[in-house]
């Protein structure tokens, strides 16, 4: 290949040179670059024209034929042979081409190349050959050595004669020789090998042993072939090539232990062959017709050699030649990627230093996966999918097919113009009964295609592990990396939480969903230390997300009870409100830009605005991202509607404060998936769930109720409409294991007592009692708006408060009970409405009793009363 593109490349240069030729280009009455292939091309020009005249452009198309052949065949056989045949012809065309009368073009073209001092088209060679004594400019110059003594006539005969000869010695006549570099040049294909002339006209049908009649129907397939290709080989090279062949393959055998190759017995000819066409080849003389082997009559090779050599065809080739299959209809282009070769991830290093990742060791290794294109597969699927249309009288093709762990996409083109794309959508289940499978997709079109996607699962599945992903990541691109799985052609889905930048997971019970949530966990563990981020787990399972606990990350212990998950949920919000606060108080916009500034600048910045770091409740000189995963978002809905609002909040407006929401249920319906919900959680997952509406719910289109389970996922990256179909990662609890045991290596949890102690606030009581408990309620502003709506409408309870304050009834019975400690309510007698004993100056007493403040203009502190009148 190499040798070929040399040869051509060459030929070209210095067809263009020549063109371009011009004397001045090396006389000096012209710019010396003016020839388009700078002064190297125009001297290589001047001197091969000077030299040989017209018969200088033979050079070009000689390299450029020998690039072809080289191409096409191989290294070229008696090599010496042809370079002495190439160099004899040069000469010879050059005299001849002197010889030539020399009408009014020709002396034009002399002209042009200051080549009249020769007298003739042939240059320097030709003149001294067939030219003048002297030439008109030079009489000192010899000339004419051939047409001094054998005049016009014999030197023309003495030159043919020569390249008749050349071309003998290069066993090519000129036609021939063209043909067969315009053969070369149209039929060959990138990417492939020819196979030698020695093993090229074996056809490779039968196994040993060969009977007579298919030894004959063998040896009329090679001489059909060979009269195509017009190669003959030689009787002896070719007995000798298979003979080499055969020992060499056995000397391979034996070294490696392995047993020979088995060679087929001697059939012995029971009757000559029957009479096959010879090649043609009308020139030959009578008495040496060829044989179908290019074998003279009377010199046939051995018959049972060449029979042992067709029964195993692939015996002549060498290892690295492939083997041409026969071809299949339709003919399906595989797309499928080669898999990566392993490297070590680009992991960031923790920001303090003290914290050593989870070495990837941790993970299992990558099993041992057989790397075949499973071709017939395809092939026979793209057929079926063919046929299949085809009976609905809808004309398709397959076009590509590219295989993934799990799912294999055929993208097909509409032949029929005028068919609509929507008529295609429809065929899944007419598909899935004539492949015999569930879980096929159609997606027309495909995006940035002009073609329709059909996914097809495969009947071998192959497991998408998790160190063959974290090989493959650059996490220093990544603030909060997350691995997905694959998609189905084997690429890598992978996502930054960061930008997403809240996630919703959804799917039926045992879809996938627990494993792709603890992969997405493990990752993010992987990559970053406890300084970077740290979780907030709620688990109304118990036990799903229990092996986290005291890992380093955590802010709290995974929360079980759904009373203080609302109030970790609180407590996020009220974060969040602070981190945006000194987001502002700093002059920036993100937490990004918070942390690149450093402790100098933040402590510069904030005393220019007469503040301190003091000022700034629960705020360092660096944030740690926040990530709050929450394992089953219904089961928190149902006990505590108040959850809904804090949610919504904090997916409207936490990114820029570095905290991000992970959202998974089994139970994707729109009372709990709602509206909402889904507008602030861009990036979806969908495992296979029950029927189409849960799948519209989770992802606004079908499709999720056809998956095949078991991590099959449809995936919707943040800010695109097109679903990506992929196989989640499987991460065994092995490895989750290992990764917990070595964050807790590293160090102890430092849990946020705050979190818990909010959540005693929200319920009733909480535990604590006396001045520490009225204290607490009393910081509740919302409390206070109940209070307030009390003296307004001189009204209580918990249906009361519920419909004005729009919360939920636990927290309504909430505060009628701590009014009721309180002493302002009295107890409840039966049906009737509770008695209001405290009046509002009594409210305000209370508040400054116990240290509470408020502004003059705030209207929640002025006498109701007053309000009304």
């Amino acid at each position: 290949m190499v040798a070929a593109i040399l040869l051509g490349c060459l030929g070209i240069f210095l067809m263009v040179a020549m063109l371009d030729y011009s004397p001045d280009q090396i006389s000096g009455a012209g710019p010396v670059s003016s020839n388009v292939t700078g002064p190297v091309g125009a001297w290589i020009a001047d001197r091969a024209i000077v030299t040989w005249g017209l018969a200088a452009f033979y050079l070009p198309v000689l390299l450029l034929a020998a690039g072809l052949l080289v191409l096409r065949s191989g290294p070229l056989e008696n090599l010496s042979r042809r370079l002495t045949g190439a160099a004899l012809l040069l000469p010879a065309l050059a005299g001849l081409m002197h010889l030539l009368p020399t009408g009014s073009g020709a002396r034009h073209l002399l002209q042009h190349w200051d080549l009249l001092r020769f007298d003739g088209l042939g240059g320097s060679v030709g003149f001294y050959l067939c030219g003048p004594q002297a030439p008109p400019q030079a009489p000192a110059f010899p000339g004419g050595l051939l047409r001094r003594y054998l005049d016009v006539g014999g030197s023309a005969l003495v030159l043919g004669a020569i390249a008749a000869g050349s071309v003998w010695l290069m066993q090519v006549g000129l036609a021939g020789y063209l043909r067969r570099a315009w053969i070369a040049f149209s039929t060959y294909q990138p990417g492939t090998r020819h196979v030698p002339r020695s093993t090229a006209t074996f056809s490779p049908p039968s196994a040993p042993p060969l009977s007579k009649a298919r030894t004959t129907t063998a040896f009329k397939e090679v001489a059909r072939r060979m009269n195509d290709a017009d190669q003959l080989v030689p009787a002896d090279d070719l007995v000798e090539r298979i003979r080499e062949r055969r020992r060499a393959l056995d000397r391979q055998g034996s070294e490696s232990g392995d047993a020979p190759l088995p060679v087929s017995s001697p059939v012995a000819p029971a009757a000559a062959p029957p009479a096959v066409n010879p090649p043609r080849r009308t020139s030959l003389p009578p008495q040496e017709v060829v044989t179908p082997f290019g074998v003279p009559t009377g010199t046939a090779p051995d018959i049972a050699t060449v029979a042992a050599a067709l029964a195993n065809p692939t015996a002549g080739r060498p290892d690295s030649e492939p083997v041409e299959e026969p071809d299949v209809v339709p003919t399906v282009t595989s797309a499928t990627p080669a898999p990566p070769k392993p490297r070590k991830p680009k992991r960031a290093e923790s920001v303090d230093g003290a914290y050593e990742l989870p070495p990837v060791d941790l993970l299992e290794d990558v099993p041992k996966r057989k790397h075949t294109e499973h071709e017939n597969e395809k092939q026979t699927t793209a057929r079926t999918i063919e046929e299949v249309f085809a009976n609905f009288a809808i004309s398709v093709k397959v076009v590509a097919a590219s295989r993934g762990p799990v799912i294999t996409m055929y993208e097909i083109q509409l032949q029929d113009a005028a068919m609509r794309v929507q008529k295609v959508e429809g065929f899944e289940k007419d598909m899935s009964l004539k492949l015999g499978t569930e879980g096929i997709r159609i997606v027309a079109p495909l995006p940035n295609k002009k073609t329709i996607g059909i996914e097809v699962p495969n009947r071998v599945k192959e497991a998408v592990v998790m160190r063959d992903l974290v090989e493959q990541i650059d996490a220093t691109q990544m603030t909060l990396p997350l691995i997905l799985g694959r998609d189905v052609i084997g690429a890598p889905m992978m996502g930054d939480l960061a930008k997403m930048p809240h996630l919703l997971v959804a799917g039926a019970t045992g879809t996938g969903k627990s494993v792709c949530m603890n992969a997405m966990i493990c990752s993010i563990l992987l990559f970053r230390g406890p300084d970077e981020v740290k979780f907030i787990m709620v688990d109304p399972k118990m036990v799903e997300l229990a092996g986290y606990e005291d890992i380093p990350h955590l802010l709290t212990p995974p929360i079980t009870d759904m009373k203080l998950a609302h109030a970790a949920l609180e407590w996020v919000c009220r974060t969040m409100d602070e981190r945006y606060f000194a987001l502002r108080m700093v002059g920036v916009r993100d937490i990004k830009a918070y942390n690149e500034l450093g402790e100098a600048e933040i402590r510069s910045r904030l005393s220019r605005k007469n503040k301190s770091l003091d000022d700034l409740p629960g705020i360092d000189v660096r944030m740690p991202y926040i990530v709050v995963v929450v394992d089953e978002y219904a089961d928190l809905m149902m006990s505590n509607k108040e959850v809904e609002k804090s949610i919504i909040r904090l997916t409207q407006k936490s990114r820029a404060a570095g905290i991000h929401v992970i959202l998974t249920t089994q139970r994707p319906s729109a009372d709990v998936v709602t509206g909402l919900i889904k507008s602030n959680l861009p990036a979806r997952i969908c495992f296979r769930v029950a029927d189409k509406s849960n799948s519209r719910v989770v992802l606004d289109a079908g499709g999720a109720e056809n998956l095949l389970g078991k991590g099959d996922l449809l995936y919707l990256p943040p800010g695109s409409n097109g679903l990506v179909r992929g196989q989640g990662v499987w991460v065994r609890d092995g490895e989750i294991e290992a990764i917990i045991a070595h964050a807790k290596s590293q160090g102890e949890p430092q849990y946020d007592e705050s979190i818990i102690s909010a959540g005693a606030v929200a319920m009733v009581g909480g535990g604590q009692s006396g001045d520490a408990k009225t204290s607490e309620w009393l910081s509740d502003r919302q409390f206070h708006e109940a209070v307030q709506s009390m003296y307004r409408y001189n009204r209580s309870g918990a249906d009361f408060f519920r419909r004005k304050l729009n919360i939920g009834y636990n927290k309504a019975t909430a505060y009628v009970e701590q009014l009721e400690d309180l002493a302002f309510l009295g107890p409840q007698k039966g049906t009737a409405a509770r008695e209001i004993i405290k009046s509002w100056d009594d409210w305000i007493e209370l508040l400054k009793a116990n240290g509470h403040t408020w502004d003059e203009d705030d209207e929640l502190y002025h006498n109701p009363v007053e309000i009304r009148s």
